[in-house]
């Protein structure tokens, strides 16, 4: 099951890794009803700051030039909102008019939640943001939890409502506090779809719990009356 609103499974993608976290290994004994780990993948345009958010959320740093040719996945232990969870971070690439159809698929299959970008200073960034919604829409089969960004100060019309996300406006040069917010909010809203889910498993246990209860009653009152 994929927590945010992902319904299908996919193996991980075989994608050119780094791990920026520092923190040591801890272990989640005991802690069985939280989400532990979460896949998140970073859409958007070109240059209109994936690269530089992902980095930003993970280092606090801000570096101004990136390779935006290569695709790469991002692991790093966080805590969050007082509970640590394990993240991959996708940073997907375009390349001249996007990524070929059967990669972008593959990463919204992979993933569990998704931050889709635009930039205030490029227009075209603003209207992919509906055809990669209804993308996503389209592979996952029911609305998942995301975040749509606004990279800039700038008033821009939002498709927030349309697209039934939510909406934040960051500056990654400027503001980090607004980049921890924004993936902040997106892995509170993965666990609530998490935790949705274990209520529905845990009803659909006790109901098949009470039919074999009284399918075992049912045959021994049978047998007693043979």
């Amino acid at each position: 099951m994929e927590f945010g609103g992902a319904k299908t499974a996919a193996s991980p993608r075989p994608t050119k890794t780094r791990n920026l976290s520092a923190a040591p290994d801890m272990t989640d004994a005991g802690q069985t009803r939280r989400l532990k780990r979460a896949k998140v993948v970073v859409l958007g345009g070109d240059n209109c700051g994936k690269t530089a958010l992902c980095v930003r959320f993970i280092t606090k740093r801000f570096i101004g030039e990136y390779d935006h040719k290569k695709e790469m996945t991002y692991r790093c232990r966080k805590v969050l909102d007082k509970e640590a969870i394990d993240l991959e971070i996708l940073d997907t690439v375009n390349k001249d008019s996007g990524p070929p159809a059967n990669t972008l698929e593959s990463a919204i299959k992979w993933g569990d939640g998704f931050l889709i970008m635009y930039s205030v200073t490029d227009r075209s960034s603003f209207q992919s943001v509906s055809s990669l919604k209804r993308l996503i829409d389209s592979i996952k089969q029911t609305p998942g939890e995301f975040e749509e960004l606004k990279d800039a100060t700038h008033m821009v019309p939002s498709l927030s409502g349309w697209c039934r996300c939510h909406f934040c406006e960051v500056s990654v040069a400027e503001d980090r506090a607004s980049v921890d917010a924004a993936v902040t909010r997106l892995v509170q809203q993965l666990r609530l779809e998490f935790h949705k889910q274990l209520l529905v498993l845990e009803k659909r246990s006790r109901v098949l719990h009470m039919k074999e209860v009284l399918r075992s009653k049912l045959t021994r009152s049978k047998t007693m009356q043979w």
